[in-house]
């Protein structure tokens, strides 16, 4: 996996709650972000291919076309 700044292979993933996950590699890991990075706070995360293909071979689900019809109400006699 490459770093989303440059051609350099990623070495973590900023996937903080609020923002967009990022790759870095050391070098464009921002400055402030140094300390966390140390300390395992971004492991780089590797996409999972096999489930993703998984999803994408899928069949699509065909909706049947049928127009349901109203069930017939028992007649009232007099």
């Amino acid at each position: 996996m490459k770093c989303d700044n440059c051609s350099n292979d990623a070495v973590y993933t900023h996937a903080d709650p609020g923002v967009s996950p990022a790759n870095y590699c050391v070098k464009c890991l921002p400055q402030w972000l140094h300390v966390r990075a140390n300390a395992g706070h971004f492991p780089l995360v590797q996409p999972i291919k096999a489930e993703t293909e998984k999803i994408i071979k899928k069949k699509p689900v065909v909706k049947s076309t049928a127009v349901p019809t109203e069930e017939a109400t028992p007649s009232e006699s007099n």
